[in-house]
């Protein structure tokens, strides 16, 4: 059951996000002690670990990172750089005033933290059942040569791509939503290929086996080592949880990024001034807006108990909670738009009768006549 997985994550994921950094600020007490002069007093750990916390009740990394984490309980691959939020700054300060061990445990502290956390993802998304298969937890599938293959809750997503060919590219990676994906094979390829993506991304194809999935106007060929395992999962998730959403109309300025690559010409494309598409920048926004939304908590409780003067601080961050918030979403849905949309809404979707690449042997899978997998 999915339950179970969860809660035997939810204690890895408290010690990576307050156990480990206040863990820290302990052990750091401990080594600080014994450095000063003379015979060192008994150190009781459980009290300097509670005098920690008490002490840094406000320190607003850890309660965001909880929050996050509700918040993103299906994307497992964000869990690492969440657990980060609260020990870097942590690390850091011990960087900066520590000494001795203290610098090591600083270096050791997120490495420590993101361990943790990524064990708390596998926990929840491997072994891969039928409950995960079923479930809206991503899961995450390493391709050979490079790149990998999300099955996230709505869509298939493919990111840690070689880069663009072309320089402009807007996104560095690609996604087919469940409810758009017309054709899922397994097959084998016996020569080494190229392979190119919607975003003019261009992966080397080495020989075995190997994923093919059309729909949303692109065709992917997806080297995985365990293509039954990675079918099974595609197609179970897209009958569980498939679900159409609705797009903007063609004139939106949402469709500002896909539309810089529905055009793109041989001639345009080049080896030469190549650079890696960045993603997640956007989220800095959550962030903000998920402080700010504690800030004007804090100021809405004080003009209870304090005076009016704290409603300017709740109307000055309550509004900038609500700008951030709103620009995260409309970043979010441009980029989700050019990633599930790398060719024309409007173009016919590959032939899958049509062998992709020379050497192709297949197995076809039609969605909606998978129960003997």
């Amino acid at each position: 059951m999915m339950f179970l997985r969860y809660l035997a994550a939810v204690p890895l994921i408290v010690l990576s996000c307050a156990g480990v950094p206040f863990g820290y600020l302990t052990l750091s007490s401990y080594l600080f002690q014994r450095s000063l002069p003379g015979e060192p007093a008994e150190f009781d750990f459980v009290a300097g670990f509670v005098g920690n916390v008490t002490a840094l009740a406000g320190f607003w990394p850890v309660p965001v990172a909880f929050l996050l984490f509700a918040g993103l309980w299906w994307r497992t691959a964000a869990w690492p750089r969440i657990s980060l939020l609260p020990s870097v700054p942590t690390a850091f300060v011990g960087l900066v005033t520590g000494t001795g061990w203290a610098i090591a445990l600083g270096v050791a502290l997120p490495l420590v933290s993101w361990g943790l956390a990524r064990l708390a993802a596998r926990i929840v998304s491997r072994p891969i059942s039928g409950d995960v298969r079923r479930s809206a937890v991503e899961v995450l599938i390493g391709l050979r040569g490079g790149g990998r293959l999300r099955v996230q809750s709505r869509r298939l997503l493919l990111d840690r791509l070689p880069p663009p060919r072309y320089r402009e590219s807007p996104v560095g990676r690609v996604a087919i939503p469940f409810d758009r994906i017309g054709h899922v094979e397994a097959g084998v390829v016996d020569a080494p290929a190229q392979w190119r993506f919607g975003n003019t991304s261009e992966l080397t194809i080495t020989p075995g086996p190997a994923l093919r999935v059309i729909g949303s106007g692109q065709e992917w060929l997806v080297p995985v080592d365990d293509v039954d395992a990675a079918l099974r999962l595609v197609v179970e998730r897209a009958q569980a949880r498939a679900k159409p959403e609705p797009r903007p109309p063609l004139e939106s300025a949402r469709w500002a990024s896909a539309k810089k690559l529905w055009d793109l010409g041989e001639a345009q494309l080049s080896q030469t001034g190549q650079r890696k598409v960045r993603h997640g920048g956007h989220h800095v926004l959550l962030v903000l807006s998920v402080l700010t939304v504690a800030m004007t908590g804090y100021s809405v409780f004080r003009v209870f108990t304090d005076g009016w003067g704290f409603l300017f601080g709740a109307l000055f961050f309550g509004a900038i909670s609500y700008g951030t918030g709103r620009a995260w979403v409309s970043a979010g849905a441009t980029q989700k738009l050019a990633e599930e949309n790398p060719c024309s809404p409007l173009a016919d979707d590959p032939d899958p009768r049509h062998r992709p690449i020379t050497g192709w042997s297949y197995q076809p899978v039609v969605l909606g006549q998978t129960s003997d997998l």
